[in-house]
């Protein structure tokens, strides 16, 4: 079985799509949010309950106490189940932010805007690279860059490819055959994070490299 190594400079995983930090952060308070409603429901209907099986009473307004138990506890059962879904819905949300920061992947390496120019954390990043694959005729390096949603798709496409070149060239001058690097750029269409500002603009200016062998 081949093992695949995926190295990235800025973030190992880019998510396919626009989900944007501000949007799953709201998604994370609302759900945490809809959390504490149900737990202040839970408890509201304990005490209830609670109040309930100490009565001395047989019935309220002609309804047995039996049943009026009964209905509670089936009250407090179904907000346990959707206390159990709602906590999931958080966790997704919780590791969907995770990821949009970039999982554990190396940060740094970032492009200057509209550049291809390699950055000193990009080079020592490709270092590591070349010293896992020269030489290993089995390994294929895999690099896809990537570009902020400044300028149209056409010329961040191009972009985008220039700067996986570039890092392909490097690669290639540091002992890596060519023949095992491809390259592909996807523009802007991959962002790790929204493109609200110029610190996020500039963490989707990145390459990817993935290593198999």
């Amino acid at each position: 079985m081949r093992k695949l190594i995926v190295m990235s400079i800025a973030a190992v995983l880019a998510l396919a799509g626009t989900s944007c930090t501000k949007k799953i952060s709201e998604e994370v308070a609302a759900t945490q949010q809809a959390i504490n409603k149900l737990q202040y429901e839970q408890s509201r209907q304990a005490e209830e309950l609670k109040k309930l099986q100490e009565s001395q009473v047989d019935s309220i307004d002609g309804v047995a106490i039996k049943d009026i138990i009964s209905g509670q506890q089936y009250q407090i059962e179904q907000i346990n189940k959707q206390l159990t879904k709602t906590r999931k819905d958080l966790y997704q949300h919780l590791n969907e932010a995770g990821d949009l920061k970039g999982g554990n992947g190396a940060n740094g390496g970032n492009f200057k805007l509209g550049s291809a120019v390699l950055s000193n954390e990009a080079k020592a990043t490709l270092d590591k690279v070349a010293k896992d694959v020269k030489g290993d005729s089995n390994a294929s390096v895999e690099i896809i860059g990537h570009t902020d949603n400044v300028g149209s798709d056409a010329i961040n496409k191009t972009l985008s490819q220039k700067r996986a070149e570039a890092a392909k060239q490097y690669l290639v001058g540091k002992g890596v055959a060519a023949s095992q690097i491809s390259t592909k750029g996807v523009g802007a269409s991959k962002p790790i994070v929204c493109n609200d500002d110029e610190a996020s603009r500039a963490k989707n200016r990145r390459i990817e490299v993935i290593v198999k062998k």
